[in-house]
């Protein structure tokens, strides 16, 4: 039951970029034989290349990161170490293994990439709810009170995002099951969309976070301007492919009305 799931859901997709694909301008091409688009063969080099810059950036962040937490160790160190793993590592690779220019993981099939994509989804999550819980553990312990700059609260909202697209996320794994009520390319646009403005809120709560108190007792200034603009080109690269992703669904759902 569950292959001819996966098997439905390849027809649908290969249906809908067909007709994304298809235009009244291309039409008159197709008897020419197999058109060789030089734009496309660019435009995949540059997401390939986008593609590694941003897992080398979130990676060497990630271990900067941690670095300058358990430098200086205490319960609050888990909370930056936890938060950036899952926000930006795990959740950034969550996006890019779905991506047809990460070369990475360009030998998996369409399956493999949708298994990977939740179990890193579920890692970042895992990660996420904890670094928050330590953070209100820690405040708790120092008599602090919650929610009192724009990071916290900017924060407060990814959580409550990170808990739609996980959710959101196993609605879309089995859509198929669930197409009486809302066609699968709907919903798989709905995910897209929603997983793009929770990952753009977690760079916004991570870049809010190097302007905390804590960082520049940590690091110098320099570091802190570097870290920010670094976080903010691996967020652009990491998303490139999703956008592009989400506007092919919206094009396809729009032509096929």
């Amino acid at each position: 039951m569950e292959e001819m799931s996966m098997e439905d859901e390849r027809l649908e997709e290969n249906k809908l970029h067909f007709v994304a694909a298809l235009s009244p301008n291309d039409a008159g091409q197709h008897h020419h034989g197999k058109i060789y688009n030089k734009a496309d063969k660019t435009n995949s080099v540059i997401g390939a290349a986008m593609s590694l810059l941003s897992h080398l950036i979130f990676v060497l962040f990630t271990i900067y990161i941690t670095y300058l937490c358990f430098e200086d160790y205490s319960l609050f160190s888990w909370h930056p170490t936890c938060m950036t793993i899952g926000s930006l590592l795990l959740m950034a690779e969550a996006v890019m293994i779905m991506s047809k220019d990460n070369i990475i993981a360009s030998k998996l099939g369409r399956q493999a990439r949708v298994r990977l994509h939740w179990m890193l989804q579920a890692g970042a999550a895992a990660f996420i709810f904890s670094g928050f819980l330590v953070i209100v553990i820690n405040k708790n312990i120092h008599n602090k009170n919650h929610f009192q700059s724009w990071h916290s609260i900017i924060g407060l909202v990814f959580l409550v995002f990170v808990g739609f697209t996980s959710s959101g996320g196993v609605i879309t794994l089995y859509s198929f099951r669930l197409k009486q009520y809302l066609k699968p390319a709907k919903m798989k646009l709905i995910h897209n969309l929603i997983g793009v403005l929770t990952f753009v809120i977690g760079v916004v709560t991570e870049i809010f976070g190097i302007y905390t108190l804590w960082f520049p007792k940590h690091a110098s200034l320099s570091a802190q301007v570097v870290c920010t603009v670094f976080v903010i080109l691996g967020g652009i690269f990491t998303l490139e492919s999703a956008v592009k992703s989400a506007y092919e669904r919206f094009k396809a759902l729009y032509q096929s009305i």
